[in-house]
């Protein structure tokens, strides 16, 4: 698993990147998915071609028993940048083209395809995927964007976004300005 995945849910959990942290994340169930999928993905681009093979038949003995005990399937083919953080556990399933940098995921979240659909989907940096959310088909989904609790995306969302309800509606995403000193 890349550091910056354990430093950044350290960070977001107990408020600070320590080596203490970090170790205690080793007995959540959303760390041992994400560094199942760490490993997919370096397994698939090992050389010499048997060491590969025998990687890959590994990571996938480690997937589905990480499936079955976890209820989590980040698949290895998505190109998931660093900095992911899968927070919780259980019916979460991850099928992407691309998700960029510092990506969290909470339960019960579905990116997937749809039958006839020519791509899957492309997630930018700095996404939020809230419980219960499902993004389905050829979508692309902006950076800094957060897909509120329970819905449902099937058009694509751009940068600074707020999708919510089912099917999603879009609004910008409010940013806090600092308040004006008086005086």
């Amino acid at each position: 698993m890349k550091n910056n995945d354990l430093s950044r849910k350290a960070t977001f959990l107990y408020g600070k990147s320590t080596l203490g942290n970090k170790l205690a994340l080793l007995t959540q169930r959303g760390t041992w998915a994400v560094l199942v999928y760490r490993f997919g993905r370096f397994a698939g681009n090992v050389s010499p071609r048997p060491l590969g093979l025998l990687l890959k038949v590994m990571y996938f003995g480690l997937f589905y028993i990480t499936q079955m005990l976890t209820g989590i399937s980040i698949q290895a083919y998505a190109n998931i940048g660093k900095g992911m953080v899968v927070m919780n556990f259980s019916g979460i399933f991850v099928l992407a083209e691309k998700i960029g940098d510092n990506f969290t995921v909470y339960e019960g979240v579905t990116v997937g395809n749809i039958r006839g659909a020519p791509r899957l989907a492309i997630i930018g940096d700095n996404v939020t995927l809230e419980p219960g959310c499902k993004i389905l088909g050829d979508v692309t989904i902006g950076n800094n964007v957060v897909v509120r609790a329970n819905s449902l995306v099937l058009t694509d969302i751009p940068d600074n976004s707020i999708a919510m309800g089912n099917p999603a509606r879009i609004k910008p995403l409010e940013t806090v300005q600092p308040a004006e000193k008086q005086g």
